[in-house]
């Protein structure tokens, strides 16, 4: 959030230092500047754009038919996954609806192709490649699943040459961006995490589409798979459902799903890169369709039963995933604020623990982030490097001659990568030197913090 505040040029060169494009921070910015910067405002954007993808994918289901829509529809409106990110002021809401705009977008061109038609798809495709890194992988599905269309069908061969130069034009504005991207993927990467495996790209995507990594949203992801499954699988005959390999309604969307992952996976295995779960917002367009396709096939009371089931499971660990504390960064800012005095210091140790603190913090003091920046951002460039030439007695000198006289407000979390036991070590060192009064211990929360306060021995 702090980085869609800024003026354009100061957010480009945060963002070389960050990891992502800029699409999604210069809506938020856009976004802020007319709702205001709470927390509640700057969330509901991707709140909107939760809500704005169910009538795409209703849009998308119906051109199969109206059950499917309806069905899609309601199969999108209680996703965990839509329901989780809708409430996070990150891209992956945004990602979503995009995705799901440039599918509908590629098939309507793919009807009539006219110009207007072309364009949105063009321009879609330039949306989502400037959204999230992980497109460069739907687009190469995309654009594999149209050379196979270009040789196997003849008599649509115009047509793809139509979509594929589209598509081209919408991925070739990347170009404005590739100067930063180029710089981002020679020293940032992701030293938060270790090299993604198949096996944990496909854990993590089911337990997204269940909604969380508890048993809850791991039996719901088991199930919306078996669905899936059906969805993509499936050929009804009667009251029985065949599973079988063919061409069917939605074999296009699910070899789109499963190449996109493969892409994904396999450069990430190769290059040492990782794999989060949100990261499959990719593909959670297709999933959800397919889920869909999955309950319409079910015959009768079967298929609706099985509606209302997933219906309302899905709501039910959504809103609970949604309201849970994933942070005790509340916490951590309500006691320094209540506490603190004029002059004192708050030091960060990793800076990852520091953003969502700061963001809480009503109290105008001095942060310093170890290993560098004051807490409101996270620089990632060379980041491993920049800890291993950082000791942690340097950091606390640096803080010690900061504060003076004054107290230090030590924010830490424990077990992060590329740290080691450094913030330990720091701890460690000023229990030497001051004297320590733990105020917060780490919860089973997501990011798990220690706030201890070190007052001067007088």
């Amino acid at each position: 959030m702090h980085i869609a505040g800024l003026p354009f040029s100061e957010m480009v060169d945060a963002l070389r230092h960050d990891g992502h494009p800029s699409l999604y921070y210069l809506l938020l910015g856009w976004w802020m500047d007319l709702f205001g910067d709470s927390n509640g405002a700057a969330r509901a954007l991707s709140g909107a754009a939760s809500l704005a993808t169910v009538p795409v994918l209703r849009a998308i289901g119906r051109r199969r038919s109206p059950l499917l829509g309806t069905v899609a529809a309601l199969v999108g409106l209680t996703s965990p996954f839509l329901l989780r990110y809708g409430t996070e002021a990150r891209m992956y809401a945004l990602l979503t609806l995009l995705v799901a705009l440039a599918w509908l977008a590629l098939e309507r061109a793919a009807d009539d192709p006219r110009i207007g038609r072309l364009g949105l798809l063009a321009l879609a495709t330039a949306a989502l490649v400037h959204t999230h890194y992980w497109t460069f992988w739907l687009i190469g599905a995309t654009v594999l699943i149209l050379a196979y269309v270009f040789v196997t069908e003849p008599a649509r061969r115009w047509v793809v040459v139509l979509l594929g130069a589209a598509v081209a034009a919408g991925a070739a504005s990347f170009v404005v961006w590739l100067g930063v991207f180029l710089e981002q993927l020679g020293s940032t990467g992701t030293p938060w995490a270790d090299r993604a495996r198949p096996a944990e790209l496909a854990v993590e995507s089911i337990q997204a589409l269940g909604g969380n990594n508890r048993f809850e949203g791991e039996l719901f992801g088991a199930i919306i798979l078996v669905l899936l499954l059906v969805g993509a699988l499936g050929v009804r005959r009667g009251d029985v459902i065949e599973l079988r390999f063919a061409r069917g309604p939605l074999s296009v969307a699910a070899a789109a799903m499963l190449i996109t992952l493969a892409l994904g996976g396999g450069v990430a295995l190769v290059t040492g890169g990782a794999f989060e779960g949100r990261y499959s917002a990719v593909v959670v367009p297709f999933a959800l369709v397919l889920v869909a396709r999955g309950i319409a096939l079910l015959p009768g009371r079967v298929g609706w039963a099985t509606l209302a089931f997933v219906v309302c499971f899905g709501l039910a660990v959504g809103a609970d995933e949604a309201r849970r504390d994933r942070t005790q960064a509340g916490d951590v800012a309500a006691r320094i604020d209540a506490g603190h005095q004029p002059g004192d210091i708050v030091a960060f140790c990793p800076d990852q623990v520091g953003p969502a603190t700061r963001r809480a913090m009503s109290a105008e003091l001095e942060s310093i982030a170890y290993p560098r920046g004051d807490g409101f951002l996270i620089d990632w460039q060379d980041y491993a490097e920049v800890i291993a030439e950082l000791p942690p007695d340097e950091f606390v000198a640096r803080i010690e001659a900061a504060a003076g006289d004054n107290d230090i407000w030590l924010v830490a979390g424990l077990g992060y990568k590329s740290l080691g036991n450094r913030c330990e070590a720091i701890i460690d060192a000023l229990n030497r030197t001051r004297r320590a009064d733990q105020l917060i211990s780490p919860s089973e929360v997501f990011e798990r913090m220690l706030l201890i306060r070190y007052e001067p021995i007088r």
